[in-house]
């Protein structure tokens, strides 16, 4: 079976994380996958997916994070845990399942243990200084923690070019982006489709932003969003100048962002 036959298979099941064991080959099969991620999770299919691809070598890794299709993409995690050679699998599986079982899709992973894999030699130790700069260049770092086990460093994403600009950004930089803007994107749906039998009048415009803006602020209070409460006046559902039958909605949505840094300065007297 072909890749493209194996993504046409899977795409209408609306899966949420994939994860595989080896990274695809560069070019037309890596480029094959980002627009796979791209099509289930658009306006119209809105199944929103990610990709978990493991590494145990931390260049073959920043290579594969420097192509094009993969730097402008949110949806691709690029895991790498160096020198662990032959566990790409379980890399990629414990990868996956961390995701998966998290109950707050803007509550950042540093930290979090790897089960199932085994930590390297010390020998295959990296120093922090090339673990950062690997992270820079869009590698998911995972090192040897202080227990011994392998944990995630930060769970950043390969995203580190606007596509549109062709502009260095860091708008989506840690993979909590785009399960926080997909959950959203959930939440938002699942409100407004209580009730499906709507004319397209005012009132209801002004029912339906009603209905947003109470989700919006539910995320606030939840601390997945922010600046709800100052923005909502952006927050608009307007009939469509072309389509009589459709309402477009405008939903700021800051999502809130993972303490990463903890710079601590000593005042010694």
């Amino acid at each position: 079976m072909t890749l493209k036959s194996t993504l046409d298979n899977i795409a209408p099941l609306g899966h949420t994380i994939i994860a595989v064991s080896a990274a695809p080959a560069a070019g037309d099969d890596t480029k094959a996958w980002i627009e796979h991620l791209d099509f289930v999770s658009g306006a119209i299919e809105q199944r929103p997916a990610i990709l978990i691809v493991p590494f145990t070598d931390i260049e073959a890794a920043e290579a594969f994070a420097d192509q094009a299709p993969v730097k402008t993409s949110y949806r691709v995690v690029a895991a790498c845990y160096h020198g662990a050679t032959g566990q790409e699998a379980e890399i990629a599986g414990a990868m996956a399942s961390i995701l998966a079982d998290s109950n707050d899709p803007a509550l950042p992973f540093n930290g979090v243990n790897l089960d199932g894999v085994t930590a390297v030699a010390d020998e295959h130790k990296l120093i922090f200084d090339r673990i950062e700069r690997a992270l820079n260049k869009g590698v998911c770092m995972i090192t040897t923690g202080a227990d011994g086990k392998p944990e995630i460093v930060r769970a950043v994403s390969t995203y580190r070019m606007n596509p549109e600009t062709d502009e260095a950004d860091d708008l989506m930089l840690d993979i909590n982006g785009a399960l926080t803007i997909d959950y959203v994107r959930k939440v938002m749906r699942i409100a407004t489709s209580r009730e499906r039998r709507r004319k397209n009048t005012a009132a209801a415009r002004r029912n339906v932003r009603s209905i947003l803006l109470a989700e919006a602020i539910k995320l606030e209070n939840a601390e997945i969003l922010e600046n709800v409460r100052d923005t909502a006046d952006q927050l608009t559902v307007v009939q469509d100048t072309q389509d009589k039958t459709r309402a477009n909605s405008t939903i700021p949505a800051y999502w809130v962002r993972g303490m990463h840094v903890l710079a601590n300065t000593l005042y010694v007297y």
